[in-house]
């Protein structure tokens, strides 16, 4: 697995460490419509696939505010969403006592002669709080960036 060299990357990763959803910074848009770009890797066990996204700040600063108030267990599901429909999506569900179920679904497109071909990616794994301050300091740094 490849670590995170950007500080503006950041990393998901499973209880077991099978699996995990690495963010790497590839760009930002400041001027018009403020939003980032991720390649996006993910790796599941046995699966794996990438696709490139861009977030919204919106959404990530929305995705920053759910995780520090899941904390307080005042969120049960948080969800992260790419700025192209469907293309990527991840949700954050409360298992309790400090355990979450990480929910993915990546989507890549891409053309041939016989037309549109789509390939999804969709799967879950578990997630201990114990990562979750590494995952809030890396948003904290990204919102900056975007603000």
């Amino acid at each position: 697995m490849n670590k995170p060299l950007d500080p503006y990357d950041f990393l998901i990763q499973s209880e077991d460490k099978k699996s995990h959803i690495l963010f790497s910074f590839k760009d930002v848009e400041l001027e018009r419509y403020k939003s980032i770009n991720y390649l996006v890797h993910i790796k599941d066990d046995q699966f794996a696939g990438k696709a490139e996204i861009w977030i919204e700040h919106e959404e990530i600063h929305d995705f920053m505010e759910g995780l520090l108030k899941a904390e307080h267990s005042e969120v049960k599901t948080i969800h992260l969403k790419a700025m192209s429909d469907e293309e990527f999506e991840i949700s954050f569900i409360d298992q309790k006592m400090g355990h979450y179920e990480i929910a993915y679904s990546i989507t890549k497109r891409r053309y041939s002669r016989d037309g549109l071909i789509e390939t999804t990616l969709k799967g879950s794994f578990g997630y201990d709080s114990e990562f979750l301050n590494l995952l809030k300091e890396s948003l904290k740094r990204i919102n900056r960036l975007l603000s």
